[in-house]
């Protein structure tokens, strides 16, 4: 029993090179006389099968604590889930590589977010990346919007308050696509209900996913906007 633990701890010790965590510079906005902070860790663990590299952020300072509580906890879960899936899948591809004439090549996990406050909506703007063998790695992107004032988080048509403001930006955004020309116009039909957006600096900024409007080549191509004009008459 005892070589068998032996065993297990070398096995670790070989497999995870280095495994540590930093604590992310805290981002301070004022809401209503409110402070309002964004904390994050970056999480670092280096392993002969999965490099990891996530920023995990933590809002404090909501008026409502349990809302406050069930957003980390679930921005927190999310992470934790994408991260583990990826680990999982690259267990599985070390071990078959064992008997593959094709060499295995270490997988990555990597999210980063950023954090933006305007019109009283907080965003947290997250991308997920990971490259589990292929010629590019693989992406998409998650946004949290907090209304702050009533603690709740918001979707795209609770920005826009009516169908007459979303066909607006639904034109403006088929518009900006076709006057590209590495962008698909037919694909776009039109914003969803679990629609891709974020508030920065009075203007609201629609991504999408890649593959979505464009190749991979472009990435994930938002479109931006000033709130105020849009939801003007």
């Amino acid at each position: 029993m005892r070589k068998l633990l032996i065993a297990g701890y070398l096995f670790i010790a070989l497999a995870v090179v280095f495994s540590y965590t930093v604590d992310l510079p805290e981002q301070i906005f004022v809401s209503q006389g409110r402070l309002i902070s964004v904390l994050g860790e970056n999480v670092i663990e280096d392993s002969e099968i999965c490099a990891v590299n996530v920023q995990i952020p933590s809002v404090n300072g909501l008026r409502d604590r349990p809302f406050e509580q069930f957003l980390n906890s679930t921005i927190e879960g999310e992470i934790s889930q994408y991260r583990s899936e990826i680990e999982e899948l690259a267990r599985k591809a070390f071990e078959e590589s064992k008997t593959s004439e094709w060499p295995f090549r270490t997988f990555d996990v990597y999210v980063v977010y950023s954090a933006y406050l305007s019109d009283g909506i907080l965003s947290i703007d997250m991308v997920f990346s990971e490259f589990t063998g292929g010629a590019h790695p693989n992406a998409s992107r998650r946004t949290y919007n907090i209304d702050l004032e009533k603690s709740r988080l918001v979707a795209l048509h609770n920005i826009l308050g009516s169908k007459k403001t979303e066909e607006k930006l639904n034109g403006l955004i088929k518009e900006e696509i076709s006057a590209r020309d590495d962008l698909w116009p037919e694909y776009f039909e039109g914003v969803t209900s679990d629609q891709g957006f974020y508030l920065k600096g009075g203007r609201l900024c629609i991504y999408f996913q890649p593959y979505e409007i464009g190749p991979w080549a472009v990435g994930m191509p938002e479109f931006c906007f000033s709130l105020e004009e849009l939801l003007g008459n």
